[in-house]
């Protein structure tokens, strides 16, 4: 069984426990712990932005030239170059700034794309590693398109706002610990 950890937070006081204490500590009660992940801990500088213009690259039929709002801690106008199809103005987006990490050691930094400056990439949620399971509803080819609701959360990072500043849990529950197949049972 996989256990969030800030789902647990909700009936017990777990936060100052570090994972391998916490994880040590439930396998001595009984419910054995296989492992754990950190979600979103190879993700850095990645916020939610709002598109606020774009125009066609002038040297290439496939780019388009994206001014984004990223909040007051980032700015109002930062311009990035994408060749994703499915962008359009209003649209709210994950938005790699320089210098943003990404899953599987990719480093994102400030550059130029056909001579044209390109400060930092909008993602997919491929290159967030994430599945239809955490983004429900959300096309998995192009930049994810992020819901219309989170407009007030421009500028935050993306890890809060999509739940990934969390730890999954996998505990091995055996069948004389039933008791242990419901998050208030792990509770316990």
């Amino acid at each position: 069984m996989n256990l969030s950890r800030n789902w647990l937070s909700d009936f017990v006081n777990v936060e100052e426990i570090d994972n391998k204490t916490y994880s040590d500590r439930l396998t001595i009660t009984g419910s054995k712990v296989e492992g754990y992940e950190e979600l979103g801990a190879d993700i850095e500088n990645v916020v939610v932005a709002k598109v606020t213009a774009m125009e066609k690259h002038p040297d290439s039929d496939l780019l388009w030239i994206c001014r984004l709002a990223a909040g007051e801690k980032h700015g109002h106008d930062i311009q990035i170059v994408t060749g994703a199809q499915n962008v359009f103005v209003g649209a709210l987006v994950p938005a790699a700034l320089p210098v943003a990490k990404l899953p599987g050691d990719i480093v994102i930094k400030a550059g130029k794309l056909r001579g044209i400056e390109s400060n930092g990439m909008l993602c997919s949620m491929g290159e967030l590693q994430l599945t239809t399971h955490e983004c429900p509803g959300k096309e998995e080819n192009g930049i994810l398109i992020l819901d219309t609701e989170l407009e007030n959360r421009v500028g935050e990072d993306i890890r809060d706002v999509l739940m990934l500043n969390d730890t999954s849990v996998e505990f091995e529950i055996t069948s004389n610990r039933p008791d242990c197949l419901s998050v208030i049972g792990l509770a316990r």
